[in-house]
């Protein structure tokens, strides 16, 4: 299907297709700031339209909320996200993102490292000998859950529907909701806040060294004070935020340096450019597409079109991180791009608070896996892409090495 042919009635992240970048490029050079019949509100294409939107006041997540809630009801998942840093503004969105903000400081996500590079070769040490393996499933799907359920002190035997319950909840994320998307997320969301509930009356019982206990510490006359629903919150933020992202990371800049076998050499001859490649990624395959919308609270300009109040209004990653005027050849992966400011964890105060553990994970895991697997090559092909609203990430990537 040619780029200009895609129907105005489909999502406009467009998961699941393969390849939707010459669609951002029309979108881009035709018609830059769009209005999607699908999502019923704009989304833009272009860097410079994109920075400025998502640090502008005048647009509101907590509207956004106040519209789904009004359309699909008080359900879980909508209870649920009312208190997600994805969906308050500030200045409470403000409190609760420097209390997480503290929590995955620099130094608290470097803590990490010896036990994620643990976890990583423990996985890759399954696979000694076996010569093939699917970088999603048997790698990918299983770090971020593991090393979350570390930072909170989750029980071993409840690590595997825990990761359930996230898929769930992150289904329901997308910038289309149907009432198929907002059910799944309810039938997650209950068990999910049910088990977090428990967890943080357990840990404000008897505290212990991990994350959530250090979140839920006594405090006097410090904004860091969170309640137990708070807590709740915060403990399934670090889930849902950093599970399906961070998979899809791993994997899509694995499928990049395959589709790159220059990039994988220079790679392998220098593993110093390898962050250099996750920041790559970020900019040329984001793992997320486009933020949550925004409601407009004032009428607002953006290029030739007036958002009106009221208005939704959202970002395509994909379209913005190969804007040429920002980005030169930005159809080539090249991991030794300078000046690489990509949007690929968003922008201003929604900025991913948790990317400073996503990069620690992916750089981890991806060294590894091309320093671990010699002659790493892709097992079969055509690929298939999850559709999961705005994630962008593959269904499985087998691989033989």
């Amino acid at each position: 299907m040619a780029a200009q042919d895609f129907p105005d009635h489909i999502d406009p992240t467009l998961p699941g297709y393969p390849d939707p970048y010459p669609y951002f490029h029309h979108l881009r050079e035709t018609d830059p700031v769009h209005f999607s019949r699908a999502m019923n509100g704009w989304v833009l294409t272009r860097y410079h339209d994109a920075t400025e939107y998502l640090r502008d006041r005048r647009f509101s997540r907590a509207k956004l909320l106040e519209e789904i809630r009004a359309k699909f009801g008080d359900s879980p998942i909508v209870r649920l996200q009312s208190d997600e840093l994805s969906f308050v503004d500030a200045p409470k969105h403000t409190r609760l993102k420097n209390v997480m903000g503290k929590l995955l400081a620099p130094q608290a996500v470097e803590s990490m490292r010896a036990e994620i590079e643990t976890f990583v070769g423990a996985i890759l040490d399954r696979f000694e000998g076996a010569h093939q393996m699917d970088v999603i499933s048997d790698f990918a799907y299983e770090l971020p859950a593991e090393t979350i359920c570390a930072m909170l002190d989750v029980p071993g035997e409840d690590r595997i529907r825990l990761r359930e319950y996230v898929e769930g909840v992150v289904l329901a994320r997308g910038v289309v909701r149907t009432p198929e998307m907002i059910a799944a997320g309810d039938r997650a969301a209950r068990e999910f806040v049910g088990y977090l509930t428990d967890l943080v009356r357990k840990r404000r019982a008897r505290g212990g060294g991990d994350f959530l206990s250090a979140l839920l510490a006594p405090r006097e006359h410090d904004d860091r004070h969170v309640t137990d629903e708070e807590a709740v919150v915060m403990a399934e933020q670090f889930f849902t935020a950093g599970h399906a992202t961070t998979r899809n990371l791993i994997g899509n800049a694995i499928l990049a340096l395959l589709r790159n076998r220059g990039e994988l050499k220079r790679l392998r001859e220098k593993p110093a450019l390898l962050e250099g490649a996750i920041e790559e990624t970020l900019r040329y395959d984001p793992p997320t597409q486009a933020p949550s919308p925004q409601i407009a609270i004032e009428e607002v300009k953006i290029g030739d079109s007036t958002i009106r109040s009221g208005d939704r209004v959202s970002v395509l990653f994909g379209a913005t991180n190969r804007d040429p005027a920002r980005f030169e050849n930005p159809d080539r992966f090249d991991i030794t791009r300078r000046d690489n400011e990509h949007l690929g964890f968003s922008f201003g105060i929604h900025f991913c608070v948790g990317a400073g553990l996503a990069r620690l994970e992916a750089l981890i895991a991806v060294g590894a896996l091309v320093a671990r697997l010699p002659k790493l090559r892709l097992a079969s092909t055509p690929l298939k892409w999850r559709s999961m609203g705005r994630f962008r990430g593959l269904v499985a990537l087998p691989v033989e090495f």
